[in-house]
């Protein structure tokens, strides 16, 4: 069986319905705290529960082979405001869910969604980050992804399960709340849709990848079947846009200028990376995964949906 946290969220349910797709005999579990948003099937166990309770952690592990781990509930800016909360709510609930699989004894295989532009920090010069480069986070969010990285890498090594961490670069591919603080694409599209002036936080030439969320998708479904020993593998496009090319491109879709509000972060706020462009050659060496929608493809796609 097949157990999916975060099956509510943008990539989380597209990981949820490409595994009906993929997979006829599946049975998945998914734990949520909001049933509605789950589909229906009858090969979908839904557990309502929260990865904060050792009890509900213990009751979703239970008879699992395979964990597909997404559930997060904050972001880079938010993480910074209550150190301690913040890590309550995210390091502590992802260790209650290691520790309830450990006790199975089933050497459960786990692929954990971390992020690549959270964890390698910033460095004056790089074109492409690879996994082989130190990471040195920014933020309270890529601290708390490196060290889950770790402790898979620590559970791994000890031999009571298996799995990979896949450090997404941004994901796109469907519309966000346009109050969302996170997904520039998605809020934009929103935000725009909506003839609201879409937000922009820091400079218009911050250089990023985006990866359409099919294309993560396709990664997790790679990923849940390659034993390895622990890996981090990177899952991007490797072609860098900057936000003012992403704006430029969503007018030409929608066919009318995008109106622009800056936000200023203050001095106290976390930093934005310039440039984060990830390499994804060793996903391909390791999975033989490749991405495969470009992004004028799916913001043609989002727009029109």
């Amino acid at each position: 069986m097949i157990g999916v946290t975060g099956a509510t969220g943008m990539i989380g349910g597209r990981v949820v319905d490409s595994l009906l797709s993929a997979y006829p005999m599946a049975r998945l579990r998914c734990l949520v705290r909001h049933p509605g948003l789950v589909p229906r099937s009858e090969r979908i166990e839904i557990l309502v529960g929260d990865l904060i309770s050792e009890p509900d952690c213990a009751e979703f592990a239970n008879g699992l082979d395979i964990v597909l781990h997404l559930a997060q509930s904050n972001n880079p800016a938010a993480s910074d405001r209550h150190w301690p909360s913040d890590c309550s709510a995210n390091m502590i609930t992802s260790l209650n869910l290691l520790d309830a699989l450990r006790a199975t004894g089933r050497r459960v295989h786990v692929v954990f969604a971390s992020s690549g532009g959270a964890v390698y920090g910033q460095r004056e010069g790089i074109a492409y980050y690879d996994e082989s480069m130190p990471c040195a986070p920014l933020s309270a969010y890529g601290i708390q992804k490196l060290a889950l990285e770790n402790y898979l890498s620590l559970g791994v090594a000890q031999g009571w399960m298996s799995g990979c961490a896949l450090r997404i670069s941004n994901a796109f591919g469907a519309a966000l709340p346009p109050e969302r603080r996170q997904g520039l694409i998605g809020v934009a599209a929103s935000r725009h849709r909506l003839e609201q002036p879409v937000e922009i936080f820091g400079s218009d030439e911050t250089v990023r990848d985006y990866v359409h969320v099919d294309d993560i998708a396709a990664a997790f479904l790679a990923a849940m079947h390659r034993d390895v020993g622990f890996e981090a593998v990177n899952i991007s496009s490797g072609v860098g846009h900057s936000v003012r090319e992403i704006l430029a491109m969503l007018g030409e879709v929608s066919g009318r200028e995008v109106d622009v509000k800056r936000i200023d972060f203050g001095s106290r706020q976390f930093a934005l990376t310039p440039r984060m462009v990830l390499c994804n050659a060793k996903a391909e060496r390791i999975f033989g995964w490749v991405p495969r929608i470009p992004l004028s493809e799916g913001l043609t796609r989002l727009w029109n949906d």
